[in-house]
């Protein structure tokens, strides 16, 4: 006998589906030429299904990226950001960490659907807006970035400058890594955080 959901848990279920469809739909198409028509079809729902979950395009993006940034990878990476490592410890760590998630099988189309959702927020100040929320999340911070060792150069930068360069590297060697991996395999990417960190390429 085939399972029975409540109403709850289909709706819930038929939202995970549109945005694992948008996802694919949106690396695969581009923003501008994916509609929500072809996004219901992938998911196997009706376009009534999408408007009773988003309330457009935009607002379906921006959903995709927020459910990638709350996934259990992302807790992991927070997970390691607020340990009590050391510095050099967990450059070491969160650089391995990295170089498995890029690794996944399901990063290509997440890194394609972020690139089109980036460049059309440059142009959508509202998206521009609710984009830089979830990337640059609201709270307090302390005095220096986890990632920067006591001593570098980064660390005498305040949190909000040293975490703006350390997210420029990792969104743009990510797109580097899909775009030319035979230049820019992932495995620099735990060498440039020690590079930035004032550490030796080759050290531990």
């Amino acid at each position: 006998m085939g399972e029975r959901l409540t109403r709850q848990e289909q709706r819930e279920r038929n939202r995970l589906n549109l945005l694992q469809a948008a996802e694919k739909v949106f690396a695969e198409r581009g923003i501008q030429g994916a509609s929500l028509d072809d996004v219901a079809a992938e998911a196997g729902l009706t376009k009534g299904a999408v408007y009773s979950n988003f309330a457009g395009k935009e607002d379906l993006l921006l959903a995709v990226m927020r459910h990638r940034l709350t996934q259990e990878a992302r807790a992991q990476a927070d997970r390691l950001l607020h340990s009590d490592r050391e510095a050099d410890e967990l450059v070491a760590a969160f650089g391995a960490y990295w170089v498995e998630v890029v690794r996944g099988a399901d990063q290509e189309t997440f890194a394609q659907m972020t690139v089109e959702l980036m460049i059309h927020a440059t142009r959508h100040p509202a998206v521009r807006e609710q984009l830089l929320d979830l990337m640059f999340p609201p709270g307090d911070r302390p005095d220096r970035h986890p990632l920067a060792p006591p001593g570098s150069a980064l660390a005498e930068l305040p949190y909000e400058q040293a975490d703006a360069i350390l997210k420029s590297l990792d969104i743009g060697m990510r797109l580097l890594t899909l775009l030319a991996p035979e230049h820019c395999p992932p495995e620099l990417f735990p060498t440039a955080l020690k590079l930035l960190g004032g550490r030796s390429a080759d050290g531990p």
